[in-house]
C-alpha cells in the first residue's frame, strides 16, 4: 500500500537527524533534531512546538556545509505529552531562494546516497 502523504510530496525526503536551533517570539531560542527535512521544510523533534502559523526562525546544521538559516512557518503541530511519540513541529520554509532550495536538494540527495551506502 502507498502511503497518501508521500504522493503529496513535492521534493525527496532526507531521513536523518540533523541539529537544528530554532527562535520564536513566543519562545525565545531553543532546539531539537530535524528528522526529516527537504528543499521546503522539515520536521523538528523538540518538547517546545510552537502553535500553528506561528513563524520561527531555524538554523540548520547541515553536514559538511555551513548552517543554513531560514523562516519557517509551523504548518503541524504536536506538542509533548502522555501518550506523543514524537512531540515537535512540521515547519514549511518560507524564504528559501532558488540558490538555497538547490543547496537543500544537493544535500538532501547527498546524504542520502551516503546512507544508502553504509552497512546497518
Amino acid at each position: 500500500m502507498t502511503d497518501p502523504t508521500l504522493a503529496k510530496r513535492k521534493w525527496p525526503r532526507l531521513h536523518h537527524e540533523l541539529m537544528v536551533t530554532l527562535s520564536s517570539e513566543a519562545y525565545g531560542n531553543f532546539s531539537g533534531w530535524s528528522t526529516s527535512v527537504s528543499q521546503g521544510g522539515c520536521f523538528v523533534n523538540t518538547n517546545i512546538a510552537a502553535p500553528v502559523d506561528d513563524v520561527v526562525q531555524v538554523l540548520l546544521q547541515l553536514p559538511g556545509e555551513a548552517e543554513c538559516k531560514l523562516q519557517a512557518r509551523v504548518v503541524w503541530s504536536q506538542p509533548a505529552g502522555p501518550g506523543v511519540d514524537e512531540p515537535g513541529m512540521g515547519l514549511e520554509f518560507l524564504d528559501a531562494d532558488d540558490q538555497t532550495r538547490e543547496r537543500l536538494g544537493r544535500i538532501v540527495a547527498q546524504v542520502s546516497k551516503d546512507l544508502a551506502g553504509t552497512p546497518t
